[in-house]
């Protein structure tokens, strides 16, 4: 689960959860104030696991699987991704460069 790296706050899961999706670079810690950020490699991780499945979607278009199957595999390739999400990353006190 997500920690802050200030205070050593646990996140609750549903405060946690909006972090996979809101735009925002930046969130702040409801115990601290401080502002949190993804690590570099949790930011590497999700770039790869975007990348694994995109590479598994145009895999399926290429062996020519119905557009409906892998529209619904896509949507719960997405759906699992934020759903796991506050339990993959780690949060850090400063934004890190991602390579």
């Amino acid at each position: 689960m997500l920690t802050c790296a200030n205070c050593q706050y646990e996140f609750k899961y549903k405060e946690a959860l909006p972090f996979s999706w809101k735009s925002r670079v930046g969130h702040q810690c409801p115990s601290c104030g401080e502002t949190q950020y993804y690590t570099a490699s949790s930011r590497k991780k999700s770039f790869n696991m975007t990348i694994i499945a995109f590479i598994l979607i145009v895999f399926l278009n290429a062996i020519n699987v119905p557009f409906m199957w892998i529209i619904i595999f896509a949507g719960i390739i997405i759906a699992t991704m934020i759903l796991f999400s506050p339990f993959i990353y780690k949060l850090s006190n400063e934004e890190e460069p991602m390579w």
